[in-house]
């Protein structure tokens, strides 16, 4: 059985999701590695559900979660873990292009079923049902489908892990993948207890001195290429040693590059040693980044994606800003 959107309509994936859950009984559920705010709220809601309904659930990530987000419901519950040996009848790998990007805490065959539920562009039919919706603006949003699919309403806790998923993975609602059904599924959320003002307060309005001080780095060396077109940050670790900041303060900070009037690209590069360098791209409506990063083997969305350069940071700069250049002279 190999079920997808290319082949068979979203009720028929959604009545699968929900048959095969109702008689599996152990569950393995795991979102992206260096999870987000969407992995994580998805995850956390579905997890809970699966328990209200009587299963043994066992939700996994290979990194922590996000100090930023510790508060969120159901955060503990989290196993940290690079491997796990147990034999389950599922696994719903949550935000994942490929079963690997999990960080491979178990392998297929200790699973007599695999769903794949993503919102990515590029991605990899690796599951046994595959619910991968690239409109969708985030996979809580699709994680709620399931929740109608099995006719479940959602606990307060619940709906505000989902709601968390959407705020964060549309940038409060701002960015392009924000669409009429990310307001929609906000809405019938928000119904259910939610108190949005609170939840924002907590996300986006509470900073730790630390993360302060690496946005003062970032900022102070923005940088501008091709007539303004391209806006970049160069993270460096000594950045990173200087404010006391890791890896999860830089959220946000590529918002300030797109904001730059004439912006096409956005571009945050981090340093991870002298031989690799991880890039961070956002762009404007019209400018498809999955073009620009397909020669770096990158991945993503149209308007959000990422890759590595197998190089140091400064090389990196620049042949970023090269195929950025003969990507827009070759219009």
């Amino acid at each position: 059985m190999n079920l997808n959107l290319k082949n068979n309509t979203k009720d028929e994936i959604l009545k699968a999701i929900a048959a095969t859950i109702r008689k599996s009984k152990t569950f393995f559920i795991a979102g992206h590695m260096k999870p987000d705010g969407d992995a994580i709220g998805a995850g956390l809601a579905l997890a809970s559900l699966l328990r209200r309904l009587g299963k043994d659930v066992l939700h996994c990530s290979t990194d922590p979660v996000p100090s930023d987000m510790a508060f969120m419901k159901g955060a503990k519950t989290i196993k940290i873990t690079d491997k796990v040996s147990s034999a389950f009848d599922c696994a719903v790998i949550l935000e994942c292009i490929d079963f690997g990007r999990m960080g491979n805490i178990i392998n297929p065959n200790q699973v007599k079923n695999i769903i794949n539920i993503d919102h990515h562009l590029a991605h990899k039919n690796f599951g046994n049902i595959n619910y991968v919706v690239p409109g969708s603006s985030s996979v809580a949003e699709l994680i709620y489908d399931v929740f109608l699919a099995l006719k479940a309403e959602p606990t307060k806790d619940e709906a505000e892990n989902l709601y968390i998923g959407i705020v964060t993975d549309t940038g409060r609602f701002q960015q392009l993948n924000t669409t009429s059904n990310s307001h929609f599924v906000a809405a019938k959320l928000l119904q259910y207890g939610v108190q949005s003002y609170k939840i924002c307060k907590k996300l986006f309005l509470t900073t730790h001195i630390n993360k302060l001080k690496l946005y003062g780095f970032a900022l102070s060396n923005i940088k501008t290429d091709a007539d303004g077109k391209i806006v970049y940050i160069k993270l460096t670790k000594d950045m990173f040693e200087k404010s006391q900041a890791v890896d999860a303060d830089t959220d946000g900070i590529i918002n300030f590059c797109i904001s730059v009037p004439n912006a096409v690209v956005g571009c945050i590069l981090k340093e991870i040693d002298d031989k690799t360098t991880k890039v961070s791209l956002r762009s404007i409506e019209k400018f498809n980044l999955l073009d620009l990063i397909k020669k770096f083997n990158g991945g993503g969305h149209k308007n959000a994606a990422g890759c590595t350069i197998n190089a140091d940071i400064n090389t990196a700069a620049e042949k970023l800003i090269a195929a950025f250049k003969e990507k827009i002279s070759a219009k």
